[in-house]
């Protein structure tokens, strides 16, 4: 772990740096790949807000849009964000080496300690070999990667968090680690760490009269009630345990490598029709695997909930600080909380949240 020391150390040592001009650097070479190999747009609405994906040629489109698909919305002339993508083996584009080093990375997330500031967030993604860029004035926001070939499944899954996070963050909305079932009038938003047993619930409702936001990620405000919005349309599951979730046998988007990866759905192709794009909240639910067979609730406190939400989700997204606390714990608060003691029969899983639903 990164020292107090360490870190002012670091910020000595880089404070002389200018984010603006590292951000407009490597925006100016983003501009020179879209000059060889044209520009292609993408529009989504996303918490309410028309976001532009503007790729410098084709190579990333492909994995970087699925999980959105289910936000596709017409183009318009000034969307609230505009995201520049381009990766340089295809653009013939080369990014010079990093003007920074190995131990200006945020241990954990990724921030480039000495270029971010209130209006640039720069961080850069170890496990996809991906850098990220936000100018917060501008709305303007860059994501580079060497080549696709690095690019790993999670990445595809949710693409652009990072910028998605910090941009959000600053409108009342907030990138959080959860998962969220529901209906048109209302929904749960199931929190805790990974293992826990979010995406068997999540994905199991698919096979019900529950709609499905997320599995993983999910956008959420607080202000004027609790709501959810749905962000990324996919699914992920341990390799070993797909079986138990036969239905979902045909949206497995990695089957052949499955040995080395987790199953990753992509809901919005193959179940439309079960992904809802917000609704409000009506309470939080903290998945735990129990080993019985039945599924049950148990109620519990708000200091309970936060405890399941708030460390994944700082320790998971770049950008989530005080702001992120606030407004999780805003949320909470306005919701009753239970644990979801889960039983090997999942079917009973959708019954008992659809149960709940019809109480609140």
């Amino acid at each position: 772990m990164m020292t107090n020391e360490l870190a002012s150390e670091i910020a000595t040592k880089t404070e002389a740096k200018d984010p603006l001009a590292f951000f407009n650097t490597v925006y100016e070479l983003y501009e020179k790949a879209e000059a060889a190999s044209g520009s292609i747009d993408r529009f989504y609405c996303l918490g309410g807000f028309k976001i532009r994906l503007r790729f410098a040629g084709s190579a990333l489109i492909s994995y970087m849009t699925p999980a959105l698909g289910h936000l596709a919305t017409e183009a318009v002339s000034d969307p609230a964000l505009t995201v520049c993508l381009w990766d340089s083996a295809s653009t013939n584009t080369v990014m010079p080496p990093p003007p920074w080093q190995i131990n200006h990375h945020h241990p954990k997330r990724g921030e480039i300690i000495g270029f971010t500031n209130e209006r640039i967030h720069t961080s850069f993604q170890w496990g996809a070999f991906a850098l990220s860029i936000l100018d917060s004035d501008r709305n303007l926001g860059i994501y580079w990667v060497e080549t696709t070939e690095q690019l790993p499944y999670w990445e595809a899954g949710s693409p652009l968090r990072t910028i998605f996070n910090v941009w959000m963050s600053k409108r009342g909305l907030q990138l959080v680690h959860a998962g969220a079932v529901g209906m048109p009038s209302g929904g749960v938003l199931l929190v805790g760490k990974g293992g826990s047993g979010k995406s068997t619930t999540a994905l199991t409702c698919l096979n019900s009269e529950l709609f499905y936001a997320s599995d993983d990620y999910s956008l959420i405000a607080s202000d004027p009630t609790p709501t959810v919005f749905s962000i990324y349309s996919t699914g992920k599951k341990n390799a070993d345990d797909v079986q138990r979730l036969p239905f979902l046998a045909k949206a497995i988007s990695n089957s052949d490598r499955l040995d080395s990866e987790k199953a990753l759905y992509f809901i919005n192709d193959h179940f439309p029709e079960k992904i809802l794009p917000s609704f409000p909240l009506q309470a939080i639910l903290i998945p735990r695997i129990t080993g019985g067979s039945n599924t049950t609730l148990k109620a519990t406190s708000s200091a309970a909930g936060l405890a399941a939400l708030v460390p994944s989700t700082i320790l998971q997204l770049p950008g989530a600080g005080k702001e992120a606390c606030e407004l999780m714990t805003k949320t909470v608060s306005q919701l009753p909380c239970y644990y979801l003691e889960l039983g090997t029969d999942l079917k009973q899983i959708p019954e008992v949240i659809l149960s709940l639903l019809s109480k609140q």
